[in-house]
């Protein structure tokens, strides 16, 4: 009791105990809730995007959900993670809340967002074919050796 009177210092509360670290997500499972929020969100905007523009999302976001199920099996490079993260969390939304925002006459600003993002889906099919052909390659490789060891 004598600390009520500035003798001693008031005892110190008890520290809890540290709360264990957040657990981390997989790279796939975080770029995969991103393309589930890409997918609700070009739903959403679908009445505000020209047609072909929403078939051309849908068409990048299931090459990119492609490769995401791939780096399940197959561990992606860096440059893989960092070309699938970027297309997911900067050029994709970058691209069409640009269209959203943009107040250029209709055709013109229409004409403008489905080139870029034919550029966006073709960049996207490009890389599931890169990998699609490096999968290709390791299964002749395999199929080359075993020829040797045991044909």
């Amino acid at each position: 009791m004598s600390w009520l009177f500035g003798r001693f210092k008031a005892p110190a509360a008890p520290v809890p105990p540290p709360s264990p670290p957040a657990p981390e997500r997989s790279f796939h499972e975080d770029m995969t809730e991103r393309v589930r929020a890409l997918v609700a969100s070009t739903r959403r905007s679908g009445g505000q995007l020209p047609v072909q523009a929403s078939i051309q999302l849908f068409a990048m976001l299931d090459h990119l959900t492609e490769l995401l199920d791939h780096t399940v099996v197959a561990p992606p490079t860096v440059e893989e993670q960092i070309a699938i993260e970027f297309m997911l969390k900067d050029y994709i939304p970058s691209t069409v809340n640009a269209y959203l925002a943009s107040r250029a006459a209709p055709e013109v600003k229409d004409a403008q967002l489905v080139a870029q993002l034919q550029l966006l889906l073709d960049r996207a099919h490009a890389m599931a074919e890169a990998v699609y052909a490096h999968d290709s390659a390791q299964l002749e490789i395999n199929g080359r050796f075993l020829r040797e060891k045991f044909g």
